[in-house]
């Protein structure tokens, strides 16, 4: 508990909050490409974000996803590029449309974020900018 403690009202808290209210859109927008195994997920999204996005362990959010029917199960499993037999995940047309509300949602929110810091912004050297 006394971790929890250290971690809300942090920057890490803010972080740990900000990451789970975007994997699902992540996770959706790579699937989007093409179909991928839990791993190749991880990943990429590791890579792609420079380990700023990444995600230790995928299923709860896959398998979630499942659930609501924006994924589906790619079968029969395939062999991955280290030759072991691989679950795929593909992104369904009801995750299509899911993703696209998310992406609409998130862009309206980081145009409101970015407004309100824009507004409050420290003056620069010449005086400009809203204190």
């Amino acid at each position: 508990m006394q971790e929890k403690r250290k971690i809300s009202g942090s920057a890490a808290g803010m972080e740990v909050n900000l990451k789970k209210s975007v994997t699902e859109m992540l996770v959706l927008l790579l699937l989007r490409e093409r179909d991928m195994y839990a791993g190749e997920v991880s990943d990429e999204l590791d890579r792609r974000s420079c380990g700023l996005c990444g995600i230790v362990f995928p299923y709860s959010a896959l398998y979630r996803m499942l659930d609501y029917e924006y994924l589906c199960e790619r079968n029969p499993k395939r062999i991955a590029p280290d030759g072991r037999r691989r679950q795929y995940y593909g992104i369904t047309e009801r995750g299509q449309a899911h993703l696209e509300e998310l992406l609409a949602c998130y862009r309206r929110f980081m145009d409101g974020v970015t407004a309100v810091i824009e507004a409050c912004r420290e003056p620069d050297e010449n005086g400009e900018g809203n204190t």
